[in-house]
Order: structure tokens, then C-alpha cells, then sequence
């Protein structure tokens, strides 16, 4: 009997031992498995974010193109620009307007005899009042021609 006691002992111990390597073989498998998704969760993440620098730097690219090309159309909206003024200022020219005027319209110089000559005499001021008065018109009318000249720069 002892032998057959020792020989259970053996079995049970045996079963017991198998059934821990089993356990122990589960959890280290379900650890492996833990860990290959946790590595394959950081290299998705990784590579997400990598992503979403890419699409930025893109967009960065983009926006720089943009610049770029709205400078070069400024550039040449500006000599556009010194272009049309230094037209203006030929067609403005009094020289041009005379020439103009000549060829164009036949016009000519008056001669002597179309020259009419008026005398125009100075108001006889009697009261310091009339003074005044005519100070005052003087006055608002330099103030008129100032604010329409700030109108014809605009």
C-alpha cells in the first residue's frame, strides 16, 4: 500500500504540475498577445501622427506657393501701375495738350485784334464792416478750395 500511496502522490502531483504549466503557458501566451497589440497600438499611433505632419507640412508647401504667387502678381500689378501713370502723366502734359490742340483741333494762337483788355477796378471799401465781410468770404473761400483739393487727391 505504501507504494501504491506514493504512486497517487506522484499522479496527483503530476496532474497538478501540468495543469500550472498550462495556466502558466495561457497567461504567458496572453501576455505575448498584450504585448504585440500594445507594439502594433504605438506603431499605429507612430505612424498617425506621422501622417498628420505630412498633411501639414503639405498644406505649409501650399500656402507658401500661394505667397509666392501673389507677390509675383503684385510685382506686375505694380509696373502695370508706373506704367498707366507715366502714360497719365504724357497725356496730362501741357505740351502734350498743345500739340493737341494744334493738330489735332486746329486751333492757334489769338491774334492782336482778338484780344479784348478789361478794366477792372477795385471796390471802394467805406466801413470796416464791408472789411470784414470780405475777410470772412476770403477766408471760408480758402477753407472750400482746401477741402475740395483733399477730395481730388482721393
Amino acid at each position: 500500500m505504501l507504494v501504491a500511496k506514493k504512486e497517487l502522490e506522484y499522479i496527483y502531483n503530476e496532474k497538478e504540475k501540468q495543469e500550472r504549466t498550462r495556466v502558466n503557458d495561457r497567461r504567458k501566451k496572453d501576455s505575448k498577445v498584450a504585448y504585440k497589440l500594445m507594439l502594433m497600438a504605438i506603431s499605429i499611433t507612430g505612424l498617425m501622427l506621422s501622417l498628420f505632419v505630412l498633411y501639414r507640412y503639405t498644406l505649409i508647401t501650399k500656402i507658401r506657393l500661394d505667397i509666392t504667387n501673389l507677390e509675383k502678381q503684385k510685382v506686375e500689378l505694380e509696373k502695370e501701375k508706373d506704367g498707366l501713370l507715366a502714360e497719365l502723366e504724357s497725356i496730362k502734359s501741357s505740351a502734350k495738350i498743345e500739340e493737341d490742340a494744334f493738330t489735332k483741333l486746329g486751333m492757334v494762337y489769338p491774334s492782336e485784334d482778338q484780344i479784348v483788355y478789361m478794366e477792372v477796378k477795385e471796390p471802394v471799401l467805406t466801413d470796416e464792416t464791408e472789411m470784414n465781410e470780405i475777410n470772412l468770404a476770403a477766408r471760408l473761400k480758402n477753407i472750400v478750395n482746401l477741402v475740395i483739393s483733399l477730395f481730388k487727391g482721393v
